[in-house]
């Protein structure tokens, strides 16, 4: 069982005497074939962990809509989100495909663990938001694949029909416009892109290899779709980002290239009847299929506006959880290999104070529970972001103070002082002169 646990991704980090507690809280169980374990639209109450045996996930059990969105085998887990006692039902329902023996941990027994170890809430979280984003992307895969079988029935049923004399459209032109309107393929996978520090971008698991992508501008011109961060945004504007001192014509061609080769990098085996699954250009404006491309951008957003609510609403542990899973994300800065390039810049600075702000709400979350040395974390993160954020030295040594460590505090100080004076130019504030001035003269 600890060899089994610690395998598992939420669980890797942990050490081996709190994997043996684990084992100590869970609890053994079998199932013949056919269980249903969850049901889709109810409370979940623990996480399962299969020792043996597959478990299907599956959406709207026991209708004609029924279809299995995964299976899961060996070392492979189901329920992870409801240790945290996050509100909600289950999406899916989950049932055995065969005999199954499970390792069964409630939510009580779990948050009793997390009690003894409060510290290891923000790198579960990380955990569960990985294991979310996967499940988002397969779940919206499964959702493409049947929109697409639909389509292509949909089509096949009016192609059968007699003409109707009275449809002043040939059937080439109904083919065409159902080209335009459908353009995804049976079998399209999710595209993910991950923008903070080093770009990539995942087709399904695999990420783009670099020789799909031809040369830098299809790149680009993906990377300016998502800095840009509307639905639909103007070919014109995407050529000035991209070609500011090319002719209109030279512009055209240069855009027409590039937007070929982003498709084809996207989706190499691309059927050309009904264009990109991907990438549409309708009109003068050009956008991702949001139903397909997902970004570590949208859901750092999504994230910091869930737990920006939780807050308001006094839920500080859900709050805690998103914004812990925000951070987690920025990787580092937004499009960091693309320095120089003036477009992404206002895009880059907005990301980066979103990014120390949340660092801010969770350190003062924190704070306001008596885990100061949660807390303490965090503004070490704003510091090592920003070294000429005073507020968070500020903390920091009031934190310090406050527990007896003295020299720790005086040398944030110091710190704090020498990096206002190389980055900007300026000696510490009032405020913190103030606090250092307090600091020694405590006996």
């Amino acid at each position: 069982m600890i060899e089994l646990l610690q395998r598992l991704p939420i669980f890797s980090s942990l050490k081996k005497k709190e994997i043996k507690f684990l084992t100590e809280i869970a609890k053994s169980v079998e199932y013949p074939p056919n269980t249903i374990l969850l049901r889709e639209g109810e409370p979940g109450h623990c996480l399962y962990v299969i020792i043996e045996g597959q478990l299907e996930v599956v959406k709207s059990l026991g209708t004609a809509d029924e279809y299995i969105l995964a299976v899961r085998g060996p070392g492979e887990y189901i329920g992870e989100m409801y240790l945290f006692n996050c509100r909600g039902v289950r999406t899916a329902s989950v049932r055995s495909a065969c005999r199954v023996k499970l390792l069964e941990i409630s939510t009580e027994d779990f948050q009793a663990f997390l009690n003894r170890r409060p510290d290891l809430e923000h790198t579960l979280a990380c955990g569960i938001t990985q294991r979310l984003l996967d499940t988002e992307a397969m779940l919206l895969h499964a959702i493409a694949e049947k929109d697409s079988k639909f389509a292509d029935a949909l089509r096949a049923a009016k192609y059968d029909q007699s003409y109707d004399p009275d449809d002043l459209k040939p059937r080439h032109a109904l083919r065409e416009q159902e080209k335009t309107t459908t353009g995804m393929g049976i079998g399209t996978v999710p595209i993910r892109i991950r923008t903070f520090g080093n770009f990539q971008v995942l087709r399904g698991e695999t990420q783009v290899p670099e020789r799909d992508w031809k040369a830098r501008a299809p790149k680009l011109l993906l990377k300016a779709l998502i800095a840009r961060g509307a639905s639909g945004v103007p070919k014109d504007q995407i050529s000035d980002d991209l070609w500011p001192e090319a002719s209109p014509d030279s512009s055209e061609r240069q855009f027409k290239l590039a937007l070929h080769r982003l498709r084809h990098a996207l989706e190499p085996s691309i059927d050309r009847s009904r264009g990109s699954s991907y990438v549409i250009l309708k009109g003068n404006l050009v956008s991702l299929r949001k139903d397909l491309c997902s970004t570590d951008l949208d859901e750092f957003a999504s994230l910091q506006k869930r737990g920006k609510k939780a807050e308001e609403l006094g839920d500080d542990t859900q709050a805690i959880l998103c914004y812990t899973s925000a951070i987690a994300l920025y990787k580092g800065d937004f499009l960091a290999e693309d320095l120089y390039e003036t477009w992404v810049e206002l895009r880059r600075y907005q990301l980066r104070t979103m990014y120390i702000d949340l660092l801010y709400s969770t350190a003062a979350l924190y704070e306001a529970q008596g885990r100061s040395k949660k807390a303490s974390e965090y503004y070490k993160m704003i510091i090592k972001t920003d070294s000429t954020c005073e507020a968070a030295y500020q903390k920091l040594m009031l934190i310090y103070s406050n527990v007896g460590m003295r020299a720790e505090a005086l040398k944030v100080y110091e710190d704090c002082k020498q990096a206002l004076e190389q980055e900007i130019g300026v000696a510490p504030g009032r405020l913190t002169a103030s606090i250092h001035k307090r600091i020694i003269e405590v006996p």
